[in-house]
């Protein structure tokens, strides 16, 4: 494992779980494959970026007053084939991948879309599950490499590029965007056409960390977007298009149980708590008959 870990990324955004020995392996794998350079080729690449112009570039992003600044910087920028692959092969985020596999089978989600879906893991996650996910993003560089991935594996993944046009309406069970809805220029837009393409009774699934106030952006989250912050602001917006608060989806308690007990990615099941907070968590909104 030690040739796959990056010290300086993990402190940096709180990977305190590490890495999940076969999906670093699949997933640098792939990223090393598509790149034709090694890992540490790649980090040094990524570090020298971040550390330079991406600082100005990034703020930027953040204070920016045109939608169009931001789909340059997410259309252009290389530093997320690294960075998007790193959460991917974390702990974490396999134990979430797993949490929304079994939310898709328990609650009858069998046709999902992964809007803002990056590098494509969690289709790549859920399909090798069986669950039909369809990818929606920007074109770009992640767009590319994410169409790669699924091509290699055979993957019969539908993509969507949002400046060309969005899926039919009302073809979809669920909506996943997972750190997403904080980088959007118009989110109330968004989250319009997320109601658009969910069936009625369809799910939306969010998880979001939105700049705090104060001017601090984290992670080049939109400081225009800092009252969301507010679980309670966010879920108001929402409300507006259609929408009703569900829960939180979690993994259970027996969960936490087995990672206290060294378990670090276990997913004993899962639960809808109707508990109105972010906490980590992905937030359930439920379309209603009419949007």
């Amino acid at each position: 494992m030690a040739r796959f870990r990056d010290p300086a990324l993990e402190r940096e955004f709180l990977l305190q779980t590490g890495l999940e020995p076969r999906a670093a392996a699949e997933v640098f794998g792939d990223l090393t494959a598509y790149l034709h350079q090694p890992l540490d080729a790649v980090a040094q690449r990524y570090w020298r970026y971040r550390q330079t112009e991406d600082v100005e570039s990034q703020r930027r992003v953040a204070e920016a007053t045109q939608e169009s600044d931001v789909l340059a910087y997410y259309a252009a920028t290389p530093h997320y084939l690294y960075e998007l692959s790193y959460w991917e092969a974390s702990r974490d985020k396999q134990a979430w991948f797993k949490v929304l596999a079994m939310a898709c089978r328990r609650y009858g989600l069998r046709r999902v879309v992964d809007f803002g879906g990056g590098v494509g893991g969690l289709c790549v996650a859920l399909r090798s599950r069986g669950i039909a996910c369809d990818y929606l993003d920007v074109a770009g560089n992640t767009f590319t490499y994410a169409a790669w991935r699924f091509a290699r594996r055979r993957l019969p993944v539908q993509m969507f590029n949002a400046m060309d046009g969005w899926p039919a309406a009302g073809q979809y069970d669920a909506v996943i965007t997972w750190d997403v809805l904080e980088h959007l220029f118009d989110l109330e837009d968004a989250v319009h056409k997320i109601a658009r393409l969910l069936r009625p009774g369809g799910w939306f699934l969010s998880k979001s960390t939105f700049a705090v106030e104060g001017g601090h952006h984290l992670d080049i989250h939109l400081a225009k977007h800092a009252r969301y912050a507010d679980v309670r602001e966010l879920n108001r917006m929402v409300s507006q298009h259609g929408f009703e608060f569900v829960g939180q989806l979690k993994p259970t308690r027996f969960s936490r149980v087995l990672r206290a007990c060294g378990w670090r990615d276990a997913v004993a099941g899962i639960r809808v708590a109707p508990r109105l907070k972010h906490g980590g968590n992905f937030l359930v909104h439920r379309r209603g008959k009419t949007t």
